[in-house]
């Protein structure tokens, strides 16, 4: 039976045909967690669920950062009130500088810049905490499903990582096709990959569009990419390689 399978192999191989095996991958996958800890307030999806890139995942219960934002916006509020007052008032005495001594221009300056220092240190403080509160938010990083869920709400979530809260695949999905590499001069970008699965042809060809450059050390296998249109990901099998 071996002898036979490798005076096919070897046959086809003449023919300009490459015997390979393939499985499918998404094309982008996520273990998604939180850059900060708290309460789990809502979680809007669930396994199997598809979400769009910016959807929301997961929310944490942020009254305390809502709070301080609304804090320092309030602040800045009035520094800012504050600080126009002091500009029209001392643009006021430098044009009447002759009433005035240097000592009163002077001090009314200083008094100007301290609040203007003041008040940038509070938008600072503002993007601070608008910053902090966004990370409250979990949102999709591109589109695709929910692959694993490790969440519900009240739990607890540390910002020091540990089990991903999600995993998420994207729709679009890859043919990782490996094959000896001995036949690496044969196999070219362009080439079609016709697979079967459970030793079954399919009909389905895809063109491989990527060769990685070097060779597994343990299996001296090289490893081609080709799209995975209509292929779930862990979908494997095997199948040929055809000259363009």
């Amino acid at each position: 039976m071996r002898i036979a399978l490798l005076t096919t192999l070897c046959t086809m191989t003449l023919w300009g045909d490459v015997y390979a095996t393939f499985e499918t991958q998404a094309y982008r996958e996520a273990s998604l967690g939180m850059n900060a800890s708290g309460i789990v307030k809502r979680v809007a999806v669930d396994n199997a669920d598809h979400v769009k890139k910016g959807s929301l995942l997961l929310e944490l219960d942020s009254a305390e950062e809502q709070l301080s934002l609304q804090m320092a916006k309030a602040d800045l509020d009035a520094l800012t009130k504050e600080c126009a007052f002091l500009s029209d008032q001392y643009g006021r005495y430098e044009r009447s500088a002759q009433v005035f001594d240097k000592n009163t221009l002077d001090k009314l300056k200083s008094e100007l810049d301290s609040k203007l220092a003041q008040k940038e240190r509070t938008r600072l403080s503002v993007a601070y905490a608008e910053q902090k509160l966004s990370k409250m938010r979990l949102v999709a990083p591109f589109a695709g499903s929910i692959s694993e869920k490790n969440i519900e709400v009240g739990d607890m979530v540390s910002s020091m990582g540990g089990t991903p809260l999600f995993k998420l695949i994207s729709d679009q999905t890859k043919l990782l096709i490996r094959y000896d590499s001995k036949f690496a001069p044969n196999v070219k970008t362009g080439d079609r990959f016709c697979i079967s699965i459970d030793g079954k042809a399919t009909g389905k060809c895809s063109k491989i569009i990527k060769i990685y450059p070097s060779i597994d050390t343990k299996s001296r296998q090289m490893t081609a990419e080709a799209d995975g249109s209509g292929l779930r990901p862990g979908t494997f099998g095997d199948g040929m390689i055809s000259a363009k």
